[in-house]
């Protein structure tokens, strides 16, 4: 099963301020609240427990969309969170069909995998290449992008009417005293509509994510029906 869980935090709690200063202090607290997770460490908490996440900020409120396998253990989320709501998402993903029109949300992070190459390593503000071979991970902004979301959609299932794209502030993790390595994601918002071309694939998609930076509250694809009739 596939659960959403829509959770308001209050800000006013000095522990809620602290969950909601990094994408990677967000991370460990709802990796807290997995049922499926044991108290031992794992290689790969995120993935078993399917979690994806996004902030979301509106006029009136800042809340988080959390999706797992398994229901939340919001008994453990403290006082500084209210307003929890939480749905199955079977029944919507059922409904799903190949033709169907939908309305779009997410927050991704387009990058690219570049060789190791002088041009690269210019691109990069390097002074030269390392010694050892390696790839990097080129950020991708603007027009370039939104022709990632264009190809990543198309791959997923979903032939693209509209796109509103808004660049949002990068994603970090500092890391913590046991793990050093500093994370960065660049991050945009797509949203629009489309029409599901592959079914299949646009499942996969909505349960597992697309891009990078799943851990830090980027590739949860969030869809809607549109009913014949209705107009965006």
């Amino acid at each position: 099963m596939t659960w959403l869980t829509k959770i308001v935090p209050d800000l006013r709690y000095r522990q809620t301020r602290a969950d909601f200063r990094t994408a990677g202090n967000l991370h460990r607290k709802l990796i807290r609240l997995s049922s499926d997770l044991g108290e031992e460490r794992i290689a790969n908490p995120r993935q078993q427990s399917g979690l994806l996440f996004r902030i979301e900020e509106t006029r009136n409120e800042l809340y988080l969309l959390v999706q797992s396998h398994s229901p939340l253990r919001v008994d453990r989320l403290g006082p500084g969170y209210h307003g929890v709501q939480m749905r199955n998402l079977d029944p919507f993903l059922a409904r799903l069909d190949k033709g169907s029109r939908v309305r779009y949300r997410i927050v991704a992070s387009p990058t690219k995998r570049l060789g190791r190459s002088e041009n690269n390593t210019q691109r990069l503000g390097l002074k030269e290449p390392p010694k050892k071979p390696r790839e990097y991970t080129w950020a991708l902004r603007g027009a370039a992008a939104e022709e990632w979301w264009h190809s990543r959609a198309a791959a997923n299932g979903l032939e693209l009417l509209s796109t509103y794209a808004q660049t949002l502030d990068d994603v970090r993790d500092p890391g913590t005293a046991d793990r050093s390595r500093k994370i960065r994601h660049p991050a945009v918002r797509f949203d629009g509509e489309a029409v599901i071309s592959d079914v299949d694939a646009v499942r996969h998609a909505v349960l597992n994510g697309i891009g990078r930076g799943k851990s830090y509250g980027c590739g949860l694809l969030s869809l809607a029906l549109i009913e014949e009739g209705e107009h965006g």
